[in-house]
């Protein structure tokens, strides 16, 4: 009997320090990021170019990009950038002399860049800056080709979409030039409309 008892005394005991031991959040796990550390997030972008000479070949492909974000709680966020493109265009020509004849272009274009985000709403920001690097520019003419690599810039501005936490859309506008050198000596301008999605990780 006093076995019993000693044995429920010492269970109510230690209910008593277990019910009175305080709650603790526990502190975030290594390598989780919180709204307040820089923020990673990878980016894929469609992106459709007119070109600034009605004689020169609209362009399209996509983009991927890895962005550094300041701050994930901020009004104004900066965000830092470097992205690879791909892009394609071919345009047929006709001439008195030389009849019909088909040119076909490719560039890839690698770059670094800065952007200013500034909440509108708590899902809305818009983004305005620019990026630049070195294009690999090939212009293939009847079966021949032609290098044209050079310095690029573009710069521009448009509107992101917060669908959660993690995820956003974005659509913009950028003006872009390359100043091609080599086999072709031409400066490409373009009028390029992005749409895109970002994921952080």
């Amino acid at each position: 009997m006093k076995n019993v008892l000693s044995v429920a005394t010492i269970l109510g005991m230690l209910s008593g320090v277990a019910s009175a031991a305080p709650y603790v959040t526990p502190f975030n796990l290594p390598g989780a990021t919180t709204p307040y550390d820089m923020q990673p997030v990878y980016c894929v972008e469609g992106l459709y170019g007119f070109a600034g000479d009605s004689d020169d070949p609209d362009t399209w492909g996509a983009r991927l990009s890895f962005n550094l974000y300041s701050d994930g709680a901020d009004t104004v966020r900066q965000q830092f950038t470097l992205g690879v493109a791909g892009m394609w265009g071919d345009k047929s020509y006709r001439d008195a002399e030389y009849g019909k004849f088909d040119v076909d272009m490719t560039m890839v274009p690698i770059t670094a860049g800065y952007y200013l985000n500034i909440e509108l709403t708590d899902n809305v920001l818009l983004y305005l800056g620019g990026r630049a690097g070195y294009a690999f520019c090939d212009v293939d003419f009847e079966g021949e080709s032609f290098d044209g690599d050079g310095f690029t810039f573009s710069a521009g501005a448009g509107l992101k979409f917060q669908c959660s936490d993690d995820v956003y859309v974005n659509v913009g506008y950028e003006f872009g030039k390359t100043y091609m050198k080599g086999d072709m000596d031409y400066n490409y301008a373009q009028h390029i409309i992005s749409v895109g999605v970002g994921f952080r990780f």
